[in-house]
């Protein structure tokens, strides 16, 4: 009966931003659910190069990538037309990318109305447009699921001195954006009930990335953190499995906190 409960076998699911560290691990794990996995990315290339690195048991669909930018509407119903003509079906969706300006660390003072709308956009605006397509989708079929990822910045406001003497912030769009997403889930999840689409969220806190962030902000914030460490990529593939498969067939319009405790307090 578990094994049923958490079994994705002969699905297929959509992931989108599959270079970064969730992304990346995610690729990694979940095809072992039994799922065939279809990534879109911009840079195809990069992500085979990182593909090859994998290695999957023999009896396990290896996952493919197929070209998105969830910032061109025109990119975004390409891919899912292409998904469809080659697949035929479209089970689920985990809506993962990041897309950002180059400014994107700038100051909330220093953030120009340019930087503002175009990061709304490509990142909000991308979550929709792949809700949207895929939703049309799973319309026909009668069923689906769908995962956004948001943001323990959605729901409560940064610990502004865990930056202090980095050069790293909370950007002032990244709350607006993510805090949009966790309501519009809830949106999705009641307007797309009538055809057996459920709609969750996962809220990630803070994953330890060594190569981008102080020493100093990792150790404040693990200070701040009831578990008293990072996440790990790995602790964010368990919750969106649950979320994908039959064990929350029940479940829709739920944010799930995965951040050690950071909202807790």
């Amino acid at each position: 009966m578990i094994t049923d409960l958490f079994s994705l076998r002969d699905q297929v699911v959509v992931l989108t931003g599959g270079s970064g560290l969730i992304g990346r691990e995610v690729v990694k794990q979940l095809p072992q659910s039994g799922c065939q996995l279809v990534v879109g990315v911009r840079d195809t290339d990069r992500f085979k190069a990182q593909l090859a690195t994998n290695s999957y048991p023999e009896d396990i669909a290896r996952p493919v990538c197929l070209p998105l930018d969830v910032a061109a509407p025109e990119s975004v119903k390409a891919f899912f037309r292409a998904l469809w003509e080659k697949y035929g079906r479209l089970d689920a969706l985990i809506n993962n990318a990041w897309p950002r300006t180059a400014d994107w660390q700038a100051k909330f003072e220093d953030v120009t109305p340019e930087s503002l709308y175009k990061n709304l956009c490509d990142h909000a605006g991308g979550f929709f447009l792949c809700c949207q397509s895929a939703a049309e989708y799973m319309k026909g079929q009668r069923r689906g699921a769908i995962v956004n990822m948001g943001s323990i910045y959605g729901e409560v406001g940064p610990h502004f001195p865990i930056y202090e003497g980095t050069d790293m912030t909370c950007a002032g769009a990244y709350p607006l954006i993510k805090g949009g997403i966790h309501t519009f889930t809830k949106y999705l999840a009641t307007y797309l009930a009538p055809w057996n689409i459920r709609v969750n969220c996962i809220s990630p806190g803070g994953v330890a990335d060594d190569t981008h962030q102080h020493t100093a902000f990792q150790r404040r914030y693990i200070a701040q953190t009831p578990l008293g460490r990072m996440g790990r990529p790995s602790d964010f593939v368990g919750p969106m499995l649950f979320f994908l498969a039959p064990a929350s067939g029940y479940v829709t319009g739920a944010r799930l906190q995965v951040d050690g405790g950071w909202t807790a307090w």
